[in-house]
C-alpha cells in the first residue's frame, strides 16, 4: 500500500498586517516553536504576508487573505497572489479568488459575535453562492468567544480551552451541504493573541497556545521538500481536497490518528472518492487512546463505539464522515470519504 506522509499544521491566523497583536515575525517564531510544518497567514483584506512565504527552519509559511466585509461573508482565500475587494458581492469574490487559481473557505459561517470582546455576528449569510471549497466547521477562536460571550465571566478562566468546542450549527451546515456535493470541513485557528479590556488585558489565546490546541493534520502521499512551489501546492492541494484531519491537539496529539479506506490493496484517504463495489470496502479507525467514534453517513448517525481500533465495510454510496470524542469532548473531525453510486443498504462490522 502507498507510504503516507503526515504534516501539522495551523490555517486562519492573524498578524499585525490587520488586527493581530503579534507582527509577522513574531507569528512566524511562535509556529517554530510549536513546532508546526506549516502556517497559513490570513490578514483581514491585507496581502503583505505574501512577502514572507517560504521555508522558515523547518516550518513553511503560506498567506492568503480574509476576504472581511463589515457584517459578515468572510471567506478565507488561500493560494492567491492579487488582492480581492471586500466590495466584491460574496459571489463575485469567490469567483476572482477562483480564476487566480486560488482555494475558498467560508470562515466561521455561524458566527454570532460575544460580547466578551464587543464583536457583532459575522456569520456567512449567503447561502445560494457556488464553487467554495469548504467551511469552517470548527473556528477556534469565534467559537470560543461566542461560548464565552453568553454570559462573560468576571475573570478569566482557569483553563479556557476548556470551552472550546465546534460549532454544531457549522457541523449541521456541513451535513447539509454534503447532501449536495464534494464539502471540505476546515478547523480555523483564527489566532490574533487579542488582549480582553474587561480583564485587564489579558491574553487568553497567545499565539503558542492557540498554535498547540486546534491544528490539522495532512495526510500526503508524497513529502514535502525544500521547493517552495512544489510544496505549497501539495499543502493547498491537501487542504482543498480535505486530506486531513482536525485535531483539537490540547486533549491530546493527534499525531497518531488514522482513518482510511481499503479497497483490496488500495488505500483511500480522507477527502478522497472510492469507486463501486469492485471490492469490499472496509473503513478502518486506529487511534493512540481509547475515545468515542461516530460514523455519521448522510447526515446521520450510523455507527458508534468506543474502543480504540475499528473496522467497518461500507456499503451505501455517499459520503461518510467521522466525529471522535474524549469522554464528551469533541477531538478529532475527520473529512468524508466519499463512495460511489453503488450499494446495498447495509453498513456492517468486519
Amino acid at each position: 500500500m502507498d507510504r503516507i506522509y503526515r504534516y501539522v499544521g495551523v490555517v486562519h491566523v492573524h498578524t499585525t498586517f490587520s488586527d493581530g497583536e503579534g507582527t509577522i515575525e513574531e507569528v512566524i517564531a511562535a509556529a517554530r516553536g510549536t513546532g508546526l510544518d506549516f502556517l497559513v497567514i490570513t490578514d483581514h483584506n491585507d496581502l503583505r504576508a505574501k512577502g514572507h512565504e517560504g521555508w522558515h527552519g523547518g516550518t513553511l509559511v503560506l498567506a492568503g487573505e480574509e476576504v472581511t466585509r463589515p457584517s459578515g461573508n468572510h471567506m478565507l482565500a488561500l493560494g492567491i497572489s492579487e488582492f480581492i475587494s471586500p466590495d466584491l458581492t460574496p459571489q463575485g469574490g469567490i469567483e476572482a479568488a477562483k480564476a487566480q487559481g486560488g482555494r475558498v473557505f467560508l470562515a466561521h459561517p455561524f458566527y454570532q459575535g460575544s460580547a466578551l470582546i464587543d464583536d457583532p455576528p459575522l456569520p456567512w449569510r449567503d447561502w445560494e453562492v457556488c464553487g467554495f471549497d469548504g467551511i469552517e466547521v470548527w473556528n477556534l477562536t469565534a467559537d470560543l468567544h461566542q461560548v464565552l460571550g453568553e454570559r462573560p465571566p468576571a475573570r478569566p478562566p482557569r483553563d479556557v480551552l476548556a470551552l472550546a468546542t465546534p460549532n454544531r450549527a457549522a457541523l449541521r451546515k456541513w451535513d447539509e451541504l454534503l447532501a449536495r456535493g464534494r464539502v471540505v470541513g476546515l478547523g480555523g485557528s483564527d489566532a490574533h493573541a487579542e488582549r480582553i479590556p474587561r480583564w485587564n488585558g489579558t491574553t487568553i489565546l497567545p499565539y503558542e497556545k492557540a498554535f498547540r490546541a486546534l491544528r490539522i493534520h495532512l495526510l500526503l502521499r508524497e513529502s514535502l521538500n525544500g521547493h517552495l512551489r512544489h510544496a505549497r501546492d501539495l499543502v493547498l492541494e491537501a487542504i482543498s481536497s480535505g486530506n486531513f484531519l482536525v485535531a483539537f491537539d490540547h486533549l491530546y496529539g493527534g499525531e497518531e490518528v488514522l482513518a482510511s479506506v481499503v479497497q483490496g490493496e488500495e488505500l483511500f484517504l480522507p477527502g478522497e472518492s472510492l469507486p463501486g463495489k469492485s471490492k469490499a470496502s472496509v473503513l478502518r479507525v486506529d487511534l493512540p487512546v481509547t475515545a468515542g467514534i461516530r460514523l455519521i453517513h448522510r447526515g446521520r448517525e450510523f455507527l458508534r463505539r468506543k474502543g480504540r481500533n475499528i473496522s467497518v465495510r461500507l456499503d451505501l454510496p455517499g459520503p461518510y464522515r467521522l466525529e471522535i470524542y474524549l469522554g464528551d469532548r469533541p477531538w478529532v473531525l475527520v473529512n468524508p470519504f466519499y463512495f460511489g453510486d453503488h450499494g446495498s443498504t447495509d453498513v456492517t462490522d468486519v
